[in-house]
């Protein structure tokens, strides 16, 4: 007897010292810390000369860091083309080069990934065209007024390319899975001189372009005369305008913008608050507006489930990769091999009075990362109407990017470690999440600042028989609330 409670009593203390070592191993008991990314500020210029050694030394780094940190690097081409891909460029650092021709030879292969997570930025400080654009039905406009040029304006050729043509020359310069995050991007890419110049657009130090008004056609020259944000600007300008919402009477909506998703007590308070303004307003339609959204905290999506009459929901499944970079820079202890999670139902804790009217999820072309996964778990889990057009993300698709900084050039290099997979895979394969109802912008609607995804929420909602559809009455009063970081 003695002996079989001491075998109990060894199997036990194993069993225990091998939980805590799995434990421990997985980050569960006392985890690992994160260490920051604290990047060096970057001051070359395009114009610089880069000699081979420093070329080849980033470029090792870049490569060795894609290879060791993303789930799949070679998904896209093919193991055998990314290896003949890293040979030709090793052929061109043989020989000096400037810093933008540098920049756009190694990021043909971060974008041959093809994935949207996959990045290489530089951050050039060189000035850019003040003329800003938006694409719309009819293709590529002005979006805003600006000396000569009026929104509406539809631009015909940009130095001597036309808008399709350039679009798919961005594609080559872009990291992208469809051609909508191209687009998107390309609004920002098409004012920035390092790239007009690399697309061979720059004459004088400005871009001529042919535009069509009110039938004539006509030539303008835009100066590359504004300085442009850089990417602290660009975010810190994003957060301070993270999360807006709003009450519509007239229209029996409530609206809830997303720009950037964070998942703190703010953004919980603030939905509550949404709707508590829904309830007492007796609004009978819930939008959740994420057109703008660059991603954030997917976590932010379960501050709304909550408010459904739903228990759980399909989630995400997730495949991870580890490495010692992603180890460090996260915070994990694995540093090697794959954990693979299949998508699963979640449980969440719904709010006592549940609202039990229509949902309409927006989205655009620049809804991205977690705003695309808002996006495509209520689409599929059947919770709302999905409007606008086609997302910038594949629904099923890499993320959580890690960044890392190259040592010379100081570029910031941008990697996923890991591979998402919606809730409802059998909704696969798509490039992009596609609307239940197709909405796109025209040249009228930037000329008179209309708004056509909401007016066809407006048209569309009392037609439409969705699983969460009961109605109340009609409010009286309005209230709104702006989030800032």
């Amino acid at each position: 007897m003695k002996k079989a409670f001491i075998h109990i009593g060894i199997a036990i203390l194993c069993t225990a010292i091998g939980f805590s070592i799995w434990a421990y191993v997985n980050n569960l008991i006392f985890p690992a810390k994160p260490v920051p990314f604290e990047p060096e500020e970057q001051f070359l210029k395009s114009s610089d000369m880069l000699q081979p050694a420093e070329m080849l030394e980033d470029f090792a780094y870049l490569v060795r860091t894609i290879e060791d940190v993303h789930p799949d690097p070679y998904g896209r081409i093919g193991k055998d083309e990314w290896e003949r891909n890293k040979d030709t460029l090793r052929d061109l650092f043989a020989s000096p080069l400037s810093a933008a021709q540098y920049y756009f030879a190694v990021n043909s292969l971060v974008t041959s990934a093809g994935d949207a997570h996959n990045i290489l930025r530089f951050e050039e400080t060189d000035r850019g065209l003040p003329v800003t654009f938006e694409w719309v039905e009819e293709g590529l406009v002005i979006a805003e007024d600006y000396g000569q040029f009026r929104k509406g304006d539809l631009i015909l050729t940009i130095g001597d390319q036309s808008p399709r043509q350039l679009l798919d020359r961005l594609d080559e310069i872009v990291s992208s899975e469809n051609v909508y995050r191209v687009r998107d991007e390309s609004r920002r890419h098409l004012r920035r001189r390092l790239v007009l110049d690399h697309l061979d657009l720059v004459q004088n130090d400005s871009v001529l372009f042919t535009i069509e008004r009110g039938g004539e056609l006509l030539e303008l020259a835009a100066q590359l005369e504004v300085k442009l944000p850089g990417l602290k600007e660009r975010s810190e300008e994003l957060l301070a305008r993270r999360h807006d919402w709003h009450i519509d009477l007239e229209n029996n909506l409530g609206v809830f913008n997303i720009v950037v998703c964070v998942d703190d007590e703010v953004f919980r308070q603030d939905v509550e608050e949404f709707f508590a303004a829904v309830r007492g307003n007796e609004i009978e339609n819930v939008v959740i507006d994420v057109r703008e959204n660059i991603g954030g905290e997917s976590r932010v999506v379960e501050s709304f489930l909550r408010h459904l009459p739903v228990q759980s929901y399909a989630n995400y499944g997730s495949t991870i990769r580890y490495s010692k970079q992603a180890a460090e820079r996260v915070g994990m202890r694995r540093t090697r091999g794959t954990s693979t999670f299949s998508p699963s139902t979640r449980r969440i804790d719904p709010v006592e009075n549940p609202f039990t009217g229509d949902v309409f999820v927006l989205i655009g072309n620049q809804t991205f990362s977690a705003g695309n996964w808002i996006a495509v778990v209520f689409y599929d889990n059947e919770l709302g109407t999905v409007i606008g057009e086609p997302t910038g993300n594949a629904p099923s698709s890499f993320g959580d990017m890690i960044s890392f900084q190259l040592p010379n050039t100081k570029f910031i290099l941008g990697v996923s470690y890991k591979y998402f997979t919606r809730p409802d895979p059998s909704n696969d394969p798509e490039d992009a999440l596609y609307p239940h109802v197709l909405v796109s912008k025209t040249r009228d609607d930037i000329i008179n600042d209309t708004d056509p995804v909401i007016r066809r929420v407006v048209e569309t909602r009392s037609s439409l028989s969705m699983p969460l559809s009961l109605h109340a009455g009609h409010g009286s009063h309005c209230g709104r609330r702006t989030a800032t970081s």
